[in-house]
């Protein structure tokens, strides 16, 4: 009777399916080195999972505001519409030449808002033609796992399904990398080593090719 018993839990628990993670936390830290050296402040590197579908998306924006873009980065899945607020008390004229999201949104004054839809992955430069020193990016990605490092360079992205991925992060001082990840609940954090370059970017051109003009008097000032 014991023999019996033992035989028939035994094969209960061959016929009982293991419980299997369908989704997981991915977190880690990212490096960024120069020269060698680890950088102090790994802050604004994006870390996406390729492929991993889009979920619900809050309203993406980056506003002019002290004749800055505000955020300086942004992520986002593709066929999102981003905002342009202009929060500033002067004109704005927010522009890009990337390839395959190019776009003008022309002049602009104080209060008023204009948006661009972005339908085509990959790293968008944003400029002001009247101010040079405005510079942002829009990362548009084919996912909807994603997150912006600070800068202690860590980052988390919930909801991952299990399985194999491939993790990619991009910095504006550095080149894409990825790297594979296996998904299934309870791993150790991701490390990511990314090199990046202590040389300023070249001075970009306006949206007409050409060198920006000498900067405004005062008196132009008050109003670009």
């Amino acid at each position: 009777m014991g023999k019996l018993v033992s035989r028939i839990l035994f094969a209960l628990l061959l016929a009982t399916p293991v419980a299997t993670a369908t989704a997981a936390t991915v977190s880690g830290k990212v490096a960024l080195v120069q020269d060698g050296k680890p950088r102090a402040d790994a802050s604004n590197v994006v870390v996406w999972i390729e492929g991993v579908g889009r979920g619900n998306e809050a309203k993406a924006e980056m506003r002019s505001s002290s004749k800055r873009f505000e955020p300086h980065v942004i992520v986002v899945p593709t066929n999102t519409t981003v905002e342009f607020p202009n929060a500033d008390p002067i004109y704005h004229n927010v522009f890009s030449v990337s390839a395959g999201n190019r776009f003008d949104l022309g002049l602009y004054r104080s209060g008023a808002s204009k948006s661009k839809k972005f339908d085509q992955p990959g790293i968008v430069r944003v400029y002001c033609n009247i101010h040079p020193q405005m510079v942002g990016f829009v990362l548009v990605v084919d996912s909807g796992a994603w997150a912006i490092t600070g800068p202690d360079g860590s980052f988390r992205i919930d909801n991952v399904p299990a399985g194999s991925h491939t993790l990619k992060a991009w910095h504006e001082d550095g080149s894409e990398i990825s790297q594979p990840i296996v998904v299934k609940g309870g791993e150790p954090p991701v490390a990511v080593t990314m090199e990046v370059s202590g040389t300023p970017a070249p001075a970009h051109k306006n949206k007409y090719g050409k060198d920006y003009k000498a900067p405004p008097t005062d008196a132009e000032d008050e109003r670009y």
